[in-house]
């Protein structure tokens, strides 16, 4: 009988672990995607001088300087479509603006819905990362943001904190 309720305390803290494993395995997805998102946006922003017109002082190409405009949805635009299971998107989803200016796509099935948004130019540019899912599909979700934000030398740089909110439902 001892031993029927070793291993029944033994299974449940097995079933926790595993649990937790793959809670983490799917934020890390999130998190890795951000990463590179808000890296490339500030990548995108510090270059983006290079595209005015040929005889710009570089002040003035400076102050223009802006990162990709906003996404008008999220990939996918359902949230629904990522409620307690993958989505597998498609080349398609990722051709629109800002993510062909950031070269970033997913070829895997993803759970959580990616979107991005920009505004302003120069000093007053800044540019938000999101990636919003409901791993267990009960109706809330999990948003994890981070921030792009511009220096006193007009430079790009991605905020070292990630906002979390709800992180493990």
């Amino acid at each position: 009988m001892n031993f029927i309720t070793l291993a029944a305390v033994l299974a449940c803290l097995a079933m926790y672990g595993l649990g937790r494993y793959v809670r983490h395995a799917k934020t890390a997805e999130a998190i890795g995607s951000l990463a590179a998102i808000s890296q490339a946006a500030a990548a995108y922003y510090n270059e983006s001088d290079a595209t005015q017109p040929a005889g710009t002082p570089e002040a003035a190409a400076r102050a223009m300087r802006h990162f990709p405009s906003p996404s008008r949805s999220s990939v996918p635009p359902n949230l629904a479509d990522v409620r307690g299971k993958r989505y597998q998107s498609t080349l398609a989803d990722w051709t629109p603006s800002p993510w062909r200016e950031l070269h970033f796509s997913i070829p895997q099935p993803q759970f959580y819905a990616y979107s991005f948004d920009s505004s302003g130019s120069g000093q007053q540019a800044g540019a938000t990362a999101t990636a919003r899912g409901d791993l267990n599909g009960d109706g809330v979700n999990s948003t994890y943001r981070v921030g792009v934000r511009v220096d006193d030398k007009l430079t790009a740089q991605v905020s070292p904190n990630l906002e979390r909110i709800k992180p493990e439902d």
